[in-house]
């Protein structure tokens, strides 16, 4: 939802306002510069841009409802992380979603000398998220070591293995090792004791732990090589080249799709295969989840302009790839502030 229909919308809301400029000016300044932090929170917690960006929207109207209560106070932040952590509760508890997942979480590995098939909706998938969404507001979250962490928060891996934990676990975890929060502050938000807090935190942990992940971030010099060869591969055809950043363990996936593809030898077939039918390409660099990311727009041999096919991420570890993945979902690119179209020149 655009910031000026959700303006409009807050706007009919607040009956206290009778003029429309008043009202826009009251809302950006007590409520919309905590948007982008309420949204990194939700989407930590649903694995889902858009489900996030709900969710926030829906704890900002609430927020303007209590506007003069809240203006009076510095707890405006912290109300609104209330009421959108409580939101993602509901959701995740009333709904009965399963969890956000990834192909090699769910399936076997394909064939990579089979055909893909139709993708399959059937599931949940994570989504990527732009890393403009958790860009630091302030000079201490510019630090190397505050900025290692903030990578290790928003990494694919990371929110991944955070879909499957309990709900509560999620947010016991996020809001006292990523936010900050004491124990006590997140037992009354959860409406539990501090001790089950602990608790749930132990917990959580043990079972982040047990999870996969990146251990080590690469050099940018690493990032900008990876992200190179892999567009190379598809304008060149040097598989080869690209295959040689592989880890051993490196997976392949493409959600909605459930084919998935694990070891150099099998990737390199499916990148074969998938290289000799593939169509024409245009490639936009961006970054997604800390990670370097590729915008693949995609052209039919009839058509004129290129369309929004998908975002790729890379992940990483020591210097090799670990996971690439294709998300097929072009409803992203505007998140990205990308266009969904191009012309034949190239964005």
């Amino acid at each position: 939802m655009s910031n000026t229909r959700a303006l409009t919308l807050l706007t009919k809301d607040r009956d206290s306002f009778s003029m429309s400029t008043s009202s826009n000016e009251a809302f950006r300044a007590y409520l919309e510069p905590h948007r982008r932090a309420i949204t990194a929170h939700c989407y930590r917690m649903l694995g889902s841009l858009q489900d996030a960006e709900e969710v926030t929207q829906e704890s900002l109207l609430r927020g303007w409802q209590r506007l003069d209560e809240l203006r009076e106070s510095a707890a405006a932040k912290a109300w609104l992380y209330r009421i959108a952590t409580n939101a993602c509760l509901d959701r995740l508890k009333h709904r009965r979603r399963r969890r956000r997942v990834q192909p090699h979480l769910v399936v076997p590995q394909a064939d990579p000398e089979r055909p893909i098939g139709p993708p399959d909706h059937e599931h949940l998938w994570i989504e990527p998220a732009p890393d403009a969404l958790f860009e630091p507001a302030d000079d201490d979250g510019k630090r190397p070591d505050a900025r290692a962490s903030l990578r290790e928060s928003i990494s694919l891996a990371f929110i991944t293995a955070l879909q499957l934990l309990p709900p509560k676990q999620r947010a016991a975890l996020l809001l006292v090792d990523v936010l900050g929060w004491r124990p006590t502050e997140t037992a009354e938000l959860l409406k539990t004791t501090e001790t089950s807090v602990y608790s749930l935190l132990q917990r959580a942990r043990k079972n982040l732990d047990s999870a996969p992940s990146n251990a080590r971030w690469p050099s940018d010099r690493d990032e900008e090589e990876a992200l190179r060869r892999y567009i190379a591969m598809w304008e060149t055809g040097n598989i080869d080249a690209f295959t040689a950043m592989l880890a051993h363990d490196a997976v392949v996936s493409m959600p909605p799709q459930v084919a998935w593809y694990t070891g150099r030898t099998a990737i390199q077939r499916f990148f074969e295969r998938a290289r000799a039918t593939s169509r024409g390409y245009r490639f936009v660099g961006v970054r997604a989840n800390g990670a370097p990311a590729v915008a693949v727009y995609v052209r039919s041999s009839d058509d004129v302009e290129y369309r929004a096919s998908g975002i790729t991420v890379l992940c990483m570890r020591e210097g090799l790839i670990t996971q690439v993945t294709r998300f097929v979902m072009p409803y992203l690119f505007p998140r990205f502030g990308l266009p969904e179209r191009v012309s034949g020149d190239g964005p």
